[in-house]
């Protein structure tokens, strides 16, 4: 029991500038099934160790290359979906950016004599930080949720003098 607890393992070490070795069972194996499939092509003499190796590298490299084929074309449906996503989202730069143009466009139609002044000065802020942002109008977030407070607060203060 014990004795075999107590013996080492073989490692393997995996490195290409070594040539491999194959059992000769292996190559009769091989050598079998070959002849089942097809004719042997060096005129019915069984292959060398050599041509068996290249046998068994042209098949992984066959395989490798097919599996590349297949991620490159995971990689390129899945990049179409994303792209595809990002035009249908309404929350991409480009439509808060035309958002935001529009926005300033209203406001300066507007009547700005009626607005309080923290209206006015929140509203500046968010005009002159996108025009800061032209290029990245999502770090303007700040400057617009100062303004619809602002907006909130007047409106409240609206509705209580109404009432």
């Amino acid at each position: 029991m014990g004795a075999q607890q107590s013996r080492p393992e073989g490692v393997i070490f995996y490195n290409e500038n070594v040539p491999l070795q194959f059992s000769q069972n292996l190559v009769d194996s091989l050598e079998s099934r070959a002849k089942r499939s097809k004719p042997v092509g060096n005129s019915g003499k069984a292959p060398l160790p050599h041509e068996v190796e290249g046998v068994v590298r042209e098949r992984v490299a066959e395989e490798l290359n097919r599996i590349k084929e297949q991620q490159e074309e995971a990689n390129n449906r899945i990049t179409a979906q994303l792209s595809k996503q990002n035009l249908e989202s309404k929350h991409n730069a480009v439509a808060i950016g035309a958002d935001i143009e529009d926005m300033i466009k209203r406001v300066q139609r507007s009547t700005s004599s009626k607005l309080p002044a923290e209206i006015k000065e929140s509203q500046q802020a968010v005009i002159e930080c996108y025009r800061h942002n032209k290029s990245r109008p999502l770090d303007c977030w700040a400057e617009v949720e100062n303004f619809k407070d602002a907006v909130a607060q007047a409106q409240k203060e609206f509705c209580i003098n109404s009432a």
